[in-house]
């Protein structure tokens, strides 16, 4: 069993961490394993997953910011654990407690102010022009400003 970690996930997703048995079939299995397993410092007996659940405090670890949730760990797993769910925890963890990397906040920030990933210039709306398209507009802003805020998403922003 794992020692105590700060990870205030509940339960469920704790018990995730507890459940894994660290076979690393998640991270074997050619067709199904992690993009992540390609990092250098992973192998057959050290996976990606088991770096993230056996972190002291796996909202620290910067390791975690590399699983992009694709489910590849939750569908080779041959005792149906989710270390998805256990990872996905630790990052929300991670980014309430100022933790995230400044890339993330920064996409959070264009995004909820805008709507989109990039902003939108002169240069944007003059190239748009010369393709024939429509002019962008921040309608979508505002719906995911809401969204930000009633998830906590907003919040936890703008905590350092």
């Amino acid at each position: 069993m794992m020692s105590p970690h700060p990870l205030r996930a509940g339960p469920i997703v704790i018990g995730v961490a507890e459940a894994c048995l660290r076979c690393g079939v998640c991270c074997a299995v050619e067709t199904h394993f992690c993009h992540v397993q390609f990092e250098e410092e992973f192998d057959e007996r050290y996976t990606y997953v088991y770096h993230c659940l056996s972190a002291p405090d796996p909202a620290s670890n910067p390791g975690i910011w590399l699983c992009t949730a694709c489910h590849k760990c939750e569908e080779a797993c041959p005792y149906e654990t989710s270390p998805l769910r256990f990872i996905e925890a630790a990052k929300a963890e991670a980014y309430k407690r100022g933790l995230a990397p400044r890339l993330l906040t920064g996409i959070i920030a264009q995004i909820t102010s805008t709507g989109y990933l990039f902003p939108i210039t002169p240069s944007t709306e003059r190239r748009r022009g010369e393709l024939g398209l429509k002019p962008l507009t921040t309608e979508a802003a505002e719906e995911l400003r809401q969204i930000a805020l009633k998830t906590g998403l907003a919040e936890a922003r703008r905590e350092p």
